[in-house]
């Protein structure tokens, strides 16, 4: 699976209500930044809009925020070794934004700038 993930730098939540009134959008997951304070941020979110599954977050913690480029693409495996087999072929020339490491919202994923210049994040699905 394919999905968007879109970066806010501390407007997450301002989107997520857009989103969810110009579109219907249903929220999937909202993780904050800090131990769940919503004022730190949002560390991972998921919404649906029109069936498209979309991810979200504010870059940074403890309202501390970074730049980054608005949009990555995600792949989802069904399981690590599929990703890392993947990624052994992609990070040839590319550059590593966050190590491969498990998180709250997924037990392996890998985020990086392909050698064209392109942002990936690879994980696994909650199931995997």
């Amino acid at each position: 699976m394919l999905v968007p993930h879109l970066y806010f730098n501390g407007k997450s939540e301002e989107a997520i209500d857009q989103y969810v009134r110009a579109f219907g959008a249903e929220v999937k997951l909202l993780l904050h930044n800090s131990g769940g304070e919503p004022e730190k941020g949002v560390m991972h979110a998921e919404i649906s809009i029109h069936g498209q599954r979309i991810m979200l977050n504010d870059v940074g913690t403890g309202g501390g925020y970074t730049r980054r480029v608005p949009v990555e693409l995600v792949v989802i495996y069904d399981n690590a070794a599929d990703l890392e087999k993947s990624y052994e072929i992609m990070k040839k020339g590319s550059r590593t934004i966050s190590p491969m490491e498990a998180t709250p919202y997924s037990p392996c994923v890998v985020e990086f700038w392909d050698r064209f210049g392109i942002p990936w994040a690879f994980m696994v699905g909650q199931s995997g």
